[in-house]
């Protein structure tokens, strides 16, 4: 048998070696590919083809760093995972050196079996990523909602480029840990799988700093999203506590709890409580760096695709300010040219949309003196045209007595502002008199396609008759006729079309928006200020979407991976002490532990390996989207909900199937 034959049957004949090692890195491979496929695509150039040119940038930003993420992090699982299993192979690499290999050969050994695990996992996923690349066009089109299909290409630099980044990896990974492999002392090689452990040792007070570390990070990050003035700053740090923190839980806080239940003998030493924590107490010396990266790791993933759930759910829709079909603002105080409104009625009939209905009015800026050096105003809306904007959506209306007024929030912290604190009155100076109106009560908040957030009462506009609004008016123009340069009165027009089915008026808002582009370069005045503006809530939705699909792709195929390196930690880890397992429950089969004991313990020590780093990762993770869910105005709960479950879910499905397996093995030589 040649060298290369042996090299090709080494890793052919231990698939529970290179098995999780070839698999992880084929979904990483197959991963950087999607990205490469997108970023190469002919159709997208330079940008991808969205409603916003800024979301285009940052989706290509977005794809090459989640690329750089995907070689950083494959990198150092793939240099972990080599060297794990490389420190379960010295008993063989000393039969080897007995039987006449040298270290030169020893080390040309490792080097190739390496590279070619790495390689076959490079060609098998660039060659999945071809086949279905078809497939995976379609899907990223439809979850970036792009406006077409993308069509098939022959991905060569994509393909190119993944070998090149991947090869290389490998390379230098294969080199590495080839030469960092010591076989100087024979005897210590073959006595490798026999060695006992050391206990690890863990006192209170590095215990405590666990405790310490994690409080301070959780603190930290809720008081960031507290702040009015956000840095990033304190996030960062935050993050760092949590990450020091959690370390110090695996390797302190978690062995000192153990000794602590050694001590209480009662609990110990009752059933088979002995042999589980006996064992757990000396695993935890060689696990603490597994259970540290599984729950970093989970906890970014289970972070990310949460977020992106969340902020990709219907709710983020209800956070707009403009809820109509189609709205002109007319700015400078003339109504909508009628031109734009027979072209909008024209373009409808020509997309067969005729279940429209149409409205218009006006908001008022009312200015007002705060004292005899300072002026505010108020934004009024007739309950005329209020009315006309809640039959579009068939909604409540309401009525107002002259003389009184309706106060209607356009946001979250607005409504809840008034619903502590609704004001009984809205006293409005003037230089010659004082109007007070009764404030009759604070309207269901709604959106609107005009709000003055600089308002006395941000995020708040005053609903009147129309009769009180034009005497306002016309007393707080009077005001201003010798100091026109305080005056900040100003009138807006709109005009809307409303239709139930808004969602297909995409092309229609196309080529609206472009005959207004046109109207304004006509017809803009900078003197007056006067312009039309132009909002379609189908094409501001078509954004939305592609900023949600954007994220679901950059965090769920990037948490994808991570995930899969984390279960294949998890998996290496309990290869590596399979042997000395079964040397151990071997021997305590020959004393007397029954099957339903073997079973018991092992599912014991499998479900602290399982499902303790993932605790400690959903633990950090709701802290983060407790910090999220300060920040929005909608609920994020269900969404995250469902994220959890389904990274709950698959572990149970990963944990059942490696236990099972696992019994299995240790059956064998248990007969």
């Amino acid at each position: 048998m040649s060298f290369r034959q042996f090299v090709i049957n080494n890793v052919r004949r231990n698939p529970k070696v290179y098995g999780p090692y070839f698999f992880t890195t084929f979904f990483a491979v197959t991963m950087f590919f999607v990205y490469a496929l997108l970023i190469f695509h002919p159709e997208f150039q330079d940008t991808i083809d969205s409603s916003s040119e800024t979301l285009s940038y940052f989706a290509m930003i977005g794809f090459q760093i989640s690329q750089v993420i995907i070689v950083l992090f494959s990198a150092f699982a793939c240099f972990y995972a080599v060297s794990t299993f490389l420190k379960t192979r010295k008993a063989e690499f000393g039969l080897l050196l007995i039987q006449g290999i040298n270290k030169k050969q020893l080390t040309k050994l490792i080097f190739w079996e390496n590279m070619l695990a790495g390689l076959a996992a490079v060609i098998c996923g660039i060659l999945f990523g071809f086949i279905f690349s078809k497939v995976i066009l379609l899907i990223c089109s439809n979850i970036l909602s792009l406006t077409e299909t993308l069509p098939f290409y022959m991905p060569w630099k994509p393909i190119l480029i993944t070998f090149l980044i991947f090869g290389c990896m490998f390379l230098v990974i294969s080199a590495v840990t080839s030469f960092s492999v010591r076989v100087n002392n024979l005897k210590q090689l073959l006595a490798s799988q026999k060695q006992p452990k050391k206990e690890i040792k863990a006192a209170w007070y590095l215990a405590f700093l666990a405790v310490l570390f994690i409080g301070a990070g959780y603190g930290t990050v809720l008081i960031f999203t507290n702040r009015f003035d956000f840095s990033f700053k304190p996030l960062l740090i935050g993050v760092v506590l949590v990450v020091i923190g959690t370390y110090f839980f695996f390797s302190q806080l978690l062995v000192f709890v153990l000794n602590r239940l050694r001590k209480r003998e009662r609990f110990f030493f009752k059933r088979t409580n002995l042999l589980t924590f006996s064992e757990l107490i000396y695993q935890m010396r060689d696990n603490v760096s597994t259970f540290f990266i599984v729950a970093v790791v989970s906890a970014t993933a289970i972070t990310a695709m949460g977020t992106s759930s969340a902020v990709g759910s219907s709710g983020l829709a209800e956070m707009s300010q403009n809820p109509y079909a189609i709205t002109y603002s007319a700015y400078g105080g003339k109504p909508v040219d009628q031109s734009l409104l027979d072209g909008a009625k024209k373009t409808f009939a020509s997309e067969n949309i005729t279940d429209y209905k149409t409205a218009s009015g006006k908001f008022y800026q009312i200015t007002y003196y705060v004292n005899p050096d300072e002026t505010s105003f108020y934004t009024f809306l007739s309950i005329d045209n209020y009315n006309d904007l809640m039959g579009l959506r068939n909604e409540k209306k309401l009525s107002v007595a002259p003389g009184s007024v309706i106060l209607l929030p356009s946001s979250s912290p607005s409504a809840d502002k008034l619903k502590k604190d609704l004001p009984k009155e809205l006293a409005i100076t003037f230089k010659s008199q004082k109007v007070t109106l009764p404030v009759k009560q604070a309207a269901p908040i709604n959106r609107f396609p005009y709000n003055f957030t600089m308002s006395s009462m941000e995020d708040v506009t005053v609903v009147a008759n129309q009769s009180d609004i034009d005497a306002l008016w016309q007393k707080s123009e009077a005001q201003f006729r010798e100091t026109p340069d305080d005056n900040s009165n100003y009138l807006l027009n709109y005009s809307l079309f409303h239709t139930e089915n808004w969602e297909e008026t995409i092309p229609a808002s196309k080529k609206l928006h472009a005959d207004v582009d046109k109207w304004n370069e006509k017809n803009m005045n900078s003197e007056t200020g006067e312009f039309v503006n132009f909002q379609s809530l189908a094409l501001e939705w078509q954004g939305m979407k592609q900023t949600n699909g954007l994220l679901m792709l950059l965090t769920v195929l990037c948490g994808a991976v991570f995930y899969t390196f984390s279960a294949g930690f998890i998996y290496l880890r309990l290869h590596s002490d399979l042997k000395r397992d079964d040397q151990q429950y071997k021997m305590l089969f020959k004393i007397g532990l029954t099957k339903p004991e073997l079973h018991k313990i092992v599912a014991r020590q499998l479900r602290v390996m399982f499902f303790l780093p993932l605790l400690v990762a959903i633990i950090h993770s709701i802290v983060a989207f407790i910090a999220l869910q300060s920040l929005l105005e909608f609920n994020i709960w269900q969404n995250v909900g469902i994220v959890i479950g389904i990274f709950v879910g698959v572990q149970c499905i990963y944990y059942f199937l490696v236990k099972y397996n696992y019994l299995k093995q240790l059956h064998r030589v248990m007969k």
